[in-house]
């Protein structure tokens, strides 16, 4: 009785895992817009949560079944869904073609201007800055120095400077502390990422994140720490502000379609 059941349930096991692989289909596509492939799209099967990247020739391979969803997502195109229907199972082709993006900045209204040139220059602050007091003629360039009394000016005695002797006995150039150099850049690296989340949220304000791109105030770390791959931490600090916006902007989209 035990052998029957037994054997029973290895037939019923491997008839789902043998009908489970036949529906596991890893399909090849190739990404254009404009007639000209795109690389570095990034793609997602929102069903398995799994991904992939377009090469330098736009071409992709993923894995998906029927009725899955894939992404595709990149700042310079429109983001685009596609449902795997069953042409492109038996097939495993799929050409897709990404539609570019255009950004369109907000207005930017500059207020107590009257629109005539004229009338504005008139109306610029005066420079509070105080003015230098001395003036400067051709015919210094050819004035001599005085002599330097105080061996200010005088060159630095090399012989100091690289004899091995003098410099153990105290009287050479004391070299740089390297392991202290790259410690003191590390510590500013720390603080400076410590710092980022607060710095971001409080440049781009907590609206941007909750009612523009739909992330929950409680969720706002979270929602950056997963964007630093985009490497949105450098460039802040390069004033790359604009990539930054979009680049959150184009991530809110994917870390939603992950969430849900």
């Amino acid at each position: 009785m035990n052998l029957k059941l037994t054997t029973l349930f290895f037939t019923i096991f491997s008839t789902i895992n043998c009908f489970a692989q036949e529906k596991l289909i890893s399909i090849s596509g190739k990404i254009i817009s404009n007639n000209k492939v795109v690389s570095n799209i990034n793609i997602l099967n929102i069903n398995t949560k799994l991904g992939t990247v377009s090469n330098d020739i736009g071409e992709f391979e993923i894995t998906v079944t029927e009725n899955d969803t894939v992404l595709f997502s990149s700042i310079q195109y429109q983001t685009l869904k596609i449902l795997i229907i069953k042409n492109i199972i038996k097939t495993k082709k799929l050409k897709v073609h990404l539609t570019p993006l255009v950004n369109i900045l907000n207005e930017v209204f500059l207020e107590h201007l009257t629109g005539n040139l004229d009338i504005d220059i008139k109306s610029v602050p005066k420079d509070t800055l105080p003015k230098h007091n001395f003036t400067f003629k051709l015919s210094n360039l050819s004035k001599k120095l005085d002599p330097d009394i105080h061996s200010f000016l005088k060159a630095s005695n090399t012989q100091n400077l690289t004899d091995p002797i003098k410099m153990r006995d105290g009287g050479g150039a004391t070299l740089p502390d390297f392991r202290m150099i790259k410690k003191r850049k590390l510590k500013r690296e720390l603080s400076k990422k410590k710092e980022f989340h607060c710095k971001i949220k409080k440049e781009l304000g907590l609206d941007f994140f909750t009612k523009n791109l739909k992330i929950p105030k409680e969720k706002i770390n979270n929602f950056i720490g997963y964007c630093k791959y985009r490497d949105i931490f450098n460039k802040y600090y390069n004033n790359k502000l604009l990539e930054v916006i979009e680049i959150l902007q184009q991530e809110s989209k994917i870390y939603h379609a992950i969430k849900n």
